[in-house]
């Protein structure tokens, strides 16, 4: 029933504007999931919104997750906005601070010896900018310094790729910092020594796909797993392909998931929940059926299950997802860590469209399910 009546209101004429169709597609997408897959995705609720970014439509991007470890309700969320710069948040989804830094595309960091190290893709400059701030009062200081805080930084770096950019991951492997930088609208992959601020490796993301590539199916998320030492990259377009590389030589090991799977158009943002040291789950956005997606952190890369975030209390439902972050670090409210997810069609309970935001939920209400 749910099928007619919504194929019926996506050949009415009255649904003309952007959100009421994706809306439609949205209910519809669930539909289809339910009939075609025989686990149904688990329903979770967010528990946080930001406020929404400065830019309209497509603008909110890429969540990162900072933990103080000092005090941890002081833990911060850094979001970008693509077309503009980078904004810095409270786990209550407050806006402590926004930098007006360019078109910061993505954002990745690392905690090292009391200091923190940020990456971000500059598209303005075509650079993969690298910062670094003292942890040290660090919430104090964005708190404090709402507007071009990153100016402050001990040191700040624009890296010159020779490519236009897109996404970016940091790791730390064996007490180096790494980083990997994407091409947009292109196949170049770069890693780069963060240590040395030299490029190490460059590859082609097409490599080891049958069949002619095409042009546009560009990489952009992908993510450093510290421990296992391995980098796993999603490539968008009518490939939809996620991929898992050694650290060491950058060497392709195999494919994770694709569309041809679990993987509904482009998978975007990629993170890691780290149950132990070397366990625990990759997460993926499928984005076109608004949903994510887990897999055993360890090769073979299981698929393990689903999960959408729907709306409630005020907040609503995550759709069109581009950039996530996730950590297992307990913190208040988020007894089991916590997930960010940039949502592309932010709405409020009349459904008036706002420019986009970033959600929180806790994690502790995927794994009471997928864990029980």
């Amino acid at each position: 029933m749910m099928n007619t009546e919504l194929l019926m209101q996506l050949d009415s004429p009255t649904i003309t504007n952007k959100y009421n169709l994706k809306i439609a597609s949205f209910l519809l997408a669930i539909f289809f999931i339910s009939s075609v897959h025989a686990d149904v995705p688990t329903i979770i609720f967010p528990t946080v919104e930001t406020e929404p970014v400065i830019s309209a439509e497509d603008a909110a991007d890429d969540p990162a997750i900072w933990i103080n470890n000092a005090d941890p309700k002081k833990s911060l969320i850094f979001g970008t906005d693509k077309k503009s710069g980078i904004y810095v948040y409270d786990l209550k989804g407050n806006q402590l601070s926004y930098s007006n830094l360019g078109k910061i595309n993505n954002i990745d960091l690392r905690s090292v010896n009391g200091k923190l190290h940020i990456v971000t893709s500059n598209r303005t400059m075509s650079t993969l900018d690298y910062w670094i701030f003292d942890e040290q009062d660090l919430y104090k200081y964005f708190k404090s310094t709402p507007s071009n805080s990153f100016s402050e930084s001990i040191s700040h770096h624009h890296l010159v790729t020779g490519m236009s950019v897109y996404g970016v991951c940091m790791g730390l492997i064996n007490n180096g910092l790494k980083a990997v930088i994407t091409e947009e609208e292109g196949k170049q992959v770069q890693q780069w020594d963060l240590n040395e601020q030299i490029k190490t490796h460059v590859i082609d993301i097409t490599q080891f796909e049958k069949g002619k590539p095409v042009e546009g199916n560009e990489a952009e998320g992908c993510v450093y797993d510290d421990e296992n030492e391995t980098i796993f990259i999603s490539r968008e377009g009518d490939k939809g392909i996620l991929k898992a590389f050694s650290v060491d030589g950058f060497k392709y090991l195999q494919d994770v998931d694709s569309r041809a799977g679990e993987i509904e158009g482009d998978p975007e943002g990629v993170s890691i929940y780290k149950t132990s040291n070397k366990e625990g789950y990759l997460v993926v956005s499928s984005q076109g059926n608004s949903t994510f997606n887990l897999y055993n952190r360890k090769t073979p890369y299981q698929y393990v299950g689903t999960f959408m975030i729907l709306g409630a209390q005020g907040i609503d439902e995550v759709r069109d997802t581009d950039g996530i972050d996730v950590t297992s670090t307990p913190l208040p409210g988020y007894p089991k860590g916590i997930m960010v997810a940039q949502d592309g069609f932010n709405t409020n309970q009349k459904g008036k469209l706002f420019n986009q935001n970033f959600k929180y939920i806790s994690f502790k209400d995927v794994l009471d399910q997928i864990e029980p």
